[in-house]
Order: C-alpha cells, then structure tokens, then sequence
C-alpha cells in the first residue's frame, strides 16, 4: 500500500508523501514550537538550522517507535485498529507534549532569575547554552521534537493502518523513517535558520526576545494541555 496511489512502491510513496505533507500541513504545526525556542536559547542562523535539524531528528524518532511498535504486533493490531483506535493515544501524547513544551520553556525563563555577573555582550552565550552535551547536542530541542513526534499526523496513521497486512517491524520502521525525514525536507528547516538570522539583527533586545520566547512555548504547552483534557 503506497501513501501516494500514483507510486507503487510504498517505501518511495511514503517519503514522497512526506515530502507533500511537510510542504505545507506538517511546517505549519511545528514552525510556532520551534520559532519560539530558537528565539527562547538566542540561536543565530547557523544554530537554528542546526536546532531544526535536531527537532526533526527527535521527531523521526518518534515515527520510528510508532512504526516499530506497530509493525511488532501487527497480528494484534489487524483485529482492531483503525483511525478512532488511535484517538486515546493521541490524547495522551499530546499531554506528555504539552507538559514537555512547559517545562523546556520554564528552563528557559528561570536562566533570568538566577543571579548573574553577566554583562549585556554575554547573554547570547548564557541563553545558548541550553542543556547540550559536550558536543552541542541539544537534549531540549530532540524532546521537544520527539513529543511532538509522538502525536502521529493523520497521513501517518493511514499508510501504517494500510500496511498492517504485509508489515513487519522493519518494514514498517522504514516507512515511518522515510515519511518522517520527507516531511524534515521542508521549508521549516530554512525558516528555523531564518528566524536566528532575524532575532540576532536586535541584540539589545536579545534578553526580552527570548523571556517573550520562552513565554510564547509556555502558552503554547498549556493550549496543548486544555485541547488534550477537553477530549478527555
């Protein structure tokens, strides 16, 4: 079963799938999240495509547990999947995102209440550090994408609903990877890069652009939040 009927094989209509849906449905719903955490950490245009690059990659994880788990127990899943079966799941990860997104934009603020001996030339630094490992991975960014990964977009569920009769856990690993990284080849890769590029043309107002950052990921996390429970 391929994503796209016009292609028949499903591993190239799933990526070509992703590759549509990225386009317009998948940068629209993940572009304020991002946005908003590029500007909370102060990322310049070479740290918000690397920022990008790595929410993507949290997300792809995502699909690659989903289809994993998915193509696991298949023989189970035939009986009584379908597109409402999925809507419990939903619900709940997207809580668990809602929660993730309050707590990295929480991070993000209590960096201002602690003292600091900073001066101004070195908050782009203070906000940047953000919890990276020792070699600049960004831990936030891939949960921040991972959750969000974990809310499986309607194109998703259908193509591994559909290919429950011939998937196994390879399989379908390799359709949700191949789907997750053609929506990752999207304008949101640019428009990250882009957005660091902008908010660093105002460094006297870096600190308020990332507390109004940080601010816009806690608001955001808390609508997340109330649309979960209201479907509760």
């Amino acid at each position: 079963m391929s994503l796209i009927p016009e292609i028949s094989n499903p591993y190239l209509g799933a990526f070509a799938g992703g590759l549509l849906y990225g386009l317009v449905v998948c940068t629209a719903s993940c572009l304020p999240y991002i946005t908003s955490y590029i500007a909370g950490i102060g990322a310049g245009f070479r740290k918000g495509i690397a920022v990008t690059l790595i929410f993507n990659s949290g997300r792809v994880a995502g699909y690659a547990l989903i289809g994993g788990l998915i193509g696991l127990f298949s023989g189970l899943f035939r009986l009584f999947v379908s597109d409402a079966a999925f809507s419990p799941f939903q619900i709940y990860s997207s809580l668990a995102f809602g929660i993730v997104t309050i707590i990295i934009g929480a991070s993000i603020l209590l960096k201002y209440r602690s003292p600091c001996d900073c001066n101004l030339s070195d908050s782009k630094s203070l906000v940047a550090q953000g919890k990276t490992s020792r070699f600049g991975f960004d831990f936030r960014a891939f949960s921040l994408g991972l959750s969000r990964g974990l809310i499986i977009c309607p194109p998703l569920i259908a193509l591994l609903i559909y290919s429950l009769p011939f998937s196994n856990p390879i399989g379908s690993v390799g359709l949700a990877v191949l789907f997750g990284l053609g929506t990752a080849l999207s304008p949101m890769l640019l428009l990250g890069g882009v957005t660091g590029w902008l908010l660093n043309k105002a460094p006297l107002f870096r600190k308020w652009v990332s507390i109004a950052g940080a601010g816009i990921l806690i608001v955001l996390g808390i609508i997340a939040l109330i649309n979960s429970v209201i479907q509760l």
